[in-house]
This record gives C-alpha cells, structure tokens and sequence, in this order.
C-alpha cells in the first residue's frame, strides 16, 4: 500500500492582540495552505503513477538472473542439430507372433530360406527391429527386415516419403560392405504404396559394386517401404544380392506377406 505525507496538527493559539478574528484568519489561511498542498500532492500522485502495481519495485538484473536459476524465468531454447544418419539406441517392444516377425506396426512371413534371425542394427531412424537372413556367400547375406520409425527428437519427422528416402540413402552409408569398392547408389525411385489399407511410400534403389571379392553377386538391391500404422510409423526393408534367383524371389514374398498387427 503506497500512503501520502502526514500533516502534523498546530496547538491551539490563546486571543492575543486582534482578538478572535485574527487567530480565524491565520487560520483560515494555514487551513488554505494545508488544503492546497494536500490537493497538490494528490494531483501529483495522480498523474505521475505508474502503471501497474505501485509497490513493486522493477526487477534488478540480480533478481532476472535469480528468477532465471530457479525456473520463474522462461530459458532460451536449444537449436537441436540434426546428424547424418542419426541411430536410436536399440529397444525391443514387440513379440512375434507364431509364423511372422513383427515390429512397430507391420509384420510379415519370413521367407524360409532366411532362417537366421537378428537385428540389423545398421538402419538409421528405426527400431524394434527384426529380421530374417539368408547367406549369400561367405560372410555375405540377404535381409529383410520391419521395425518402427523413430526419427531423432528435437528434428520433425518428415513423413513417410522422405523418411523412405533418407533410410535407402543411410543404409548406402552405414552398412558394412566388406572389402567392395567403387561404390554407387543407383535407379534410386520413390512410388507411393497402400498396403492392407495403411498409406505410405516405398523407395528402391541398387548398390554397385566396381570391384568386389564375391563370386555370385555385383550389387545389392535395396527395398526401404514406410507406411502410417495405427501404431505409428513403421518400416518394412530388404537388402537382396542381385542375381542370386531364390533370394530375389524370397524378398518379393515377403512384401507380398507385409500386414499390419491388427
């Protein structure tokens, strides 16, 4: 509460020389005096308020920096950077059902000549892996693949079509190509998809090898589909040794087995 000035109270004058008229006209002019700076100061208190809460006092930059430490004051929002090729630490959520591998929201049947089970732990921006491999040769193998999408937080998911090109291109990147060299990735094409009523995009492209120590192969052919499931984004893959016949085959099986887990 903000007060005025107090006035103090003058004592009472005995009749002196003028008698009582004058002590009521000194006193009418102290009174006048009284008044008319009580008036002023209430004029001025007038005007002159501030705005706002007359007690309060502007905050210093000592009390800013204090309501800044202990959270009354809003903190300057970090910019995320994004990464190349960002991966999610690994999680398993989903159980497979009898005969399928599933993972976010799709499931599908593997091919049985992909008897290996696993995690490609290689696919940026999913999780809940699981796959099926079948060997090519060596230490060299065709997979296939479902998972969920999870994009990395603080950077916006971008939707199903350029999550499906950005998987396709860091598989290119990430994957272990063993000892192949000149490598180039190519016929890269991106066509929308519905599958068992889930919309998506699916985006196939081929790895090229100039130089590679196999006997059976020269190229890998990649199949990244990402599609909007009831249980959000998931995706379905597969990495498949061009020329070898019955893993060509297998893969095409496996899209056509591709279902949601409702």
């Amino acid at each position: 509460m903000h007060t005025g000035p107090q006035f103090p109270t003058s004592p009472q004058q005995a009749p002196g020389p003028g008698g009582r008229g004058s002590t009521l006209l000194i006193g009418g002019i102290a009174f006048a005096v009284v008044f008319l700076l009580v008036v002023g100061v209430t004029v001025g208190y007038l005007v002159f308020r501030p705005t706002g809460d007359p007690i309060a006092d502007p905050p210093t930059s000592a009390s800013t920096e204090s309501g800044a430490s202990d959270g009354s004051a809003s903190a300057t929002p970090t910019e995320v950077e994004e990464e190349r090729c960002w991966i999610p630490e690994a999680e398993r959520e989903s159980q497979n059902p009898s005969g399928k591998l599933r993972g976010g929201g799709l499931q599908y049947i593997p091919p049985s000549s992909f008897k290996e089970r696993g995690a490609p732990y290689w696919i940026a921006y999913a999780n809940d892996l699981q796959g099926a491999q079948a060997l090519v040769e060596a230490t060299w193998y065709s997979t296939s693949f479902v998972g969920k999408i999870e994009w990395q937080p603080g950077i916006e998911y971008p939707g199903a079509e350029v999550a499906s090109q950005k998987i396709v291109d860091c598989f290119f990147y990430k994957a272990n190509w063993g000892d192949t060299t000149g490598r180039t990735l190519d016929d890269k094409v991106t066509v929308p998809v519905t599958i068992a009523g889930m919309s998506g995009y699916r985006t196939t492209a081929t790895v090229n090898f100039a130089t590679d120590p196999l006997e059976k192969t020269d190229a890998t052919a990649l199949d990244i589909v990402v599609l909007d499931t009831p249980e959000g984004p998931s995706l379905f893959g597969t990495e498949t040794a061009v020329g070898v016949t019955e893993h060509e085959k297998a893969a095409e099986e496996a899209y056509e087995s591709l279902t949601g887990i409702g």
